[in-house]
């Protein structure tokens, strides 16, 4: 991200670019107007006004499209030291109208004039603070927003004499969610030119994320925004289908190339064993008590596949190596990964129901887990024995830590 705007450049700002604010005159001497061109992701630019008594007021004005929470600027400072070599550095509080959900960020920003440095200081807090719409930030953003939530709030609880001051919350929020963009994009640097992308796998302690901060291990966690955090477990049996699929976050946002299709959809040329919409394809997880990841992927579809008591050893080496090497990412699993598809197979195979992709009806949706699993014949004592060895297959991994054993 460029830090100037020098000879009037581009700045991006998540999956936007700000350009130099022009200042003009307001309908009466006590309003001020100004347009600032933003360049959208699609990379056309579109000049955004607005007016104001203040600078600040006609800044919030301009930009309040761009926000999926009404804001206001509540101060807009200049920075330590002062204007220097004919740029202005400034630094601005943004804060959330709504009283009853208090949300403030702090923005920097230098720019050659003062209307412009404000602007790029605004528009880079309603990013930090989650406050831009999520199509105009970078696909990362959710994650970064709800780790940063939870570390203010973290912060929060260690000072039981009060809330801390606006300007502090907004100032841990920025440095906050700076420094987990920072270390997220040197991870995603590092996983791209690394000889070892598995060992990528194992390169953190993955306890953080499955621990509650109490230190006691979480069974389940189907309330959390990150796709990568969702896994529901086994120990559910009252709760409904319906009601922890209703759970289930997004994934990334890509379309499902066409090899996917050709051997995992139903209605694929090609279609393997245990070919499955994508409905039933998300009961199955909940059903295994199975998360998003690749390495759970992998599990869902080996057992899927084994249901079907069907699958031949060359049509097994055949989508081991298809997944492995021919599917993009982010469908891609990598080939250690795959010990886990085994081991569902292994498990698809022994469970009683024979095609559970077929059998899935509708009516299950509204019934306790534990009385479609026992009519499914999916045996979570018998699970939970894979889930040890594949705990032993893949130790360290993030899906394996969380696996119920």
């Amino acid at each position: 991200m460029g830090r100037r705007d020098e000879d009037g450049r581009f700045i991006r700002v998540g999956r936007i670019e700000i350009g130099r604010t022009a200042i003009g005159p307001g309908a009466e001497p006590t309003v001020m107007s100004l347009s600032i061109p933003i360049r959208n992701p699609r990379g056309a630019v579109e000049c955004f006004t607005g007016t104001g008594p203040t600078l600040a007021a006609a800044v919030a004005a301009a930009l309040k499209s761009l926000s999926r929470i009404p804001f206001a600027i509540d101060s807009v400072a200049a920075r330590d030291g002062g204007p220097s070599q004919g740029h202005v550095p400034v630094r601005v509080l943004v804060k959330a109208i709504d009283e009853q959900t208090p949300r403030y960020a702090t923005g920097h920003a230098v720019a050659q004039d003062e209307a412009t440095a404000v602007v790029n200081a605004t528009v880079r807090a309603l990013a930090a603070g989650g406050f831009l719409q999520m199509r105009l930030l970078n696909p990362g953003a959710r994650d970064v927003e709800a780790s940063t939530e939870a570390i203010l709030q973290g912060i929060g609880g260690l000072f039981p004499t009060g809330p801390l001051p606006p300007e502090t919350i907004g100032a841990i929020r920025e440095v906050v969610a700076r420094e987990l963009n920072r270390f997220g994009e040197g991870q995603a640097i590092l996983a791209a030119h690394s000889p070892d992308p598995e060992g990528m796998l194992t390169r953190f302690d993955a306890l953080a994320a499955i621990a509650l901060p109490e230190g006691e291990a979480k069974t389940s966690d189907t309330r959390t925004g990150n796709w990568w955090e969702w896994f529901p477990g086994l120990d559910n049996d009252h709760r409904t289908l319906r009601e922890v699929l209703s759970e289930l976050p997004a994934a990334p946002a890509t379309a499902i190339p066409w090899i996917v299709r050709l051997f995992e959809n139903p209605q694929g040329w090609l279609r393997l064993h245990g070919a499955v919409n994508l409905k039933n394809h998300d009961m199955i997880h909940v059903l295994l008590g199975r998360g998003l990841l690749d390495q759970d992927e992998a599990f869902v579809i080996g057992f899927t596949m084994g249901s079907t008591k069907a699958v031949s050893p060359l049509e097994r080496w055949f989508f081991k190596l298809a997944v492995s090497r021919l599917y993009p990412e982010p469908y891609r699993i990598s080939k250690k990964t795959l010990a886990a598809y085994d081991l569902g197979l292994e498990a698809g195979e022994e469970c009683g129901v024979k095609n559970l992709h077929l059998v899935l009806r509708e009516d299950m949706l509204d019934r306790p887990l534990g009385e479609t699993r026992r009519e499914l014949q999916i045996d979570t004592q018998r699970l939970r024995q894979f889930y040890a060895r594949e705990r032993a297959a893949l130790p360290g991994t993030l899906a394996s830590l969380r696996l119920p054993t």
